[in-house]
């Protein structure tokens, strides 16, 4: 069952050229072939529905899989939760239905136009998360920040409990990553951030999620407006201290709220995970799967190669850092093959506000799966308290954090410009020492 219609494929001839190995790799490798996807979609959901998420490997054997697999489990979920609500069950009928949301969203990933099934599974995952809503621990509803004379999705949390006698809260605004959507980064219940006395807006930027089938494409230079209009609507809101409002960006997100905060500098902070700093996305582009072209195609409404080239070219931190005054934490995996870690430290070099790097030594793009990031600092927990302690104005000095493979952090002052050693994240004279190699071991 094709999910894409076979002309869509032509459009990138490395993609084309590549499929028959894109099949193979997931039938030898699994669907996690090229990052740990039903794992990042297994993770917001109740524990009840982890299990049935990550089973998904067992049948998902081929590109077109993936579509037909999710939307299957979503619809089970939805139908199990519609039971369970006329039963009077609400928190089970709630959880199932955030997992079906979760799912019917996950299954538009590897559809790359507005095609009739993509179109519905939008609306499937919107109905069951507004389903989820009704019976969620914390109060959630949904906004709609202007662009560009239309409008953005998101949702509002806030956390369970909360009472206008507790006073305006800081507020977390969230962008996850070019495959993500808005219903993903918050958890359906106990949330990092809400728990911590955080609000949070989850927003779709042009070319995520709900955007694209507005037809709201992504344009590289234009993203500094979504900072401002995003930055504008939460501090209106009651609930929140227009004064700790702050950003968060995941994986492609790192390189939006990046540009985010350059343009508002209202932002009280800004925390960036799995940096995507590479110029251009040139190594996403040519060297990693096929599908990463494709999907950037859908989000830009580019027709082919040629036109996605010519938008991306201006995507660059270059010239942001230095407006950047806000404190600024940016978490990478030293072996990210999305992006060379000397982007991201010349980035922060640049930056002019207090900053801090957390590199994990070894890890991949997300770093929870090698030593490094399974015995270190949890990542978004780290990131969760790092918001926190800049809410509660805790001060901090630049600085430089490694993590090495026994999961020991190792923090020094950043200094006036930090240099990155390929293979010895620290320093290579290290060797030279009666220590074990901090950074290599």
């Amino acid at each position: 069952m094709p999910v894409n219609p076979h002309a869509l494929a032509q459009r990138d001839p490395r993609f084309a050229d590549q499929r028959w190995l894109l099949d193979l790799a997931i039938e030898l490798m699994g669907p996690e072939w090229d990052q740990d996807r039903l794992h990042y979609l297994s993770a917001p959901v109740s524990a009840d529905h982890t299990g049935a998420i990550l089973g998904l490997r067992e049948s998902i054997r081929k590109f077109d899989d993936f579509t037909r697999e999710m939307a299957t489990l979503a619809r089970h979920f939805e139908l199990r939760g519609d039971a369970q609500r006329r039963a009077g069950h609400v928190v089970s009928a709630a959880d199932d239905h955030f997992a079906a949301a979760i799912l019917y969203g996950g299954a538009q990933w590897p559809i790359f136009a507005n095609t009739e099934l993509n179109v519905v599974l939008e609306q499937k995952k919107t109905d069951c998360y507004t389903a989820y809503t009704r019976g969620a621990d914390h109060p959630i509803e949904p906004v709609e920040i202007p662009y560009d004379g239309r409008s953005l999705t998101g949702w509002f949390h806030l956390p369970a409990g909360r009472t206008a006698a507790d006073g305006p809260l800081p507020c977390v605004v969230m962008l996850s990553g070019m495959d993500g959507f808005k219903e993903m980064n918050v958890f359906a219940s106990a949330d990092r951030y809400l728990r911590r006395g955080m609000a949070v807006l989850s927003l779709d930027g042009p070319g995520q999620g709900t955007s694209l089938v507005r037809e709201i494409w992504y344009e590289p230079d234009r993203f500094g407006e979504v900072g401002v209009a995003a930055y504008t609507a939460v501090a209106a809101r009651p609930e929140v201290d227009p004064a700790r409002v702050m950003l968060c960006g995941v994986s492609q997100g790192s390189f939006w709220t990046t540009q985010m905060a350059a343009a508002e500098p209202r932002y009280a902070a800004c925390a960036v995970m799995f940096t995507c700093f590479d110029p251009g996305n040139t190594a996403m582009f040519t060297t990693l799967s096929p599908t990463f072209r494709q999907r950037f195609m859908y989000m830009t409404g580019s027709a082919g190669v040629e036109e996605l080239d010519a938008k991306v070219a201006t995507m660059t931190v270059d010239g942001l850092g230095k407006r950047i005054r806000m404190p600024y934490l940016a978490v990478m995996g030293e072996d990210d093959p999305l992006c060379d870690p000397v982007d991201t430290y010349g980035h922060l070099n640049a930056v002019a506000g207090p900053k801090e790097l957390l590199l994990y030594t070894g890890e991949h793009h997300a770093p929870v799966t090698r030593p490094s990031g399974r015995r270190g600092p949890q990542v978004f927990l780290a990131v969760a308290d790092w918001l926190a302690d800049r809410a509660a104005g805790i001060p901090f000095d630049s600085r430089h954090t490694i993590v090495d493979a026994r999961g020991l952090s190792h923090t020094e002052p950043w200094g006036d410009d930090r240099r990155y050693t390929y293979g010895a994240p620290l320093d290579p004279r290290t060797l030279l020492g009666e220590g074990p190699g901090t950074g290599l071991s």
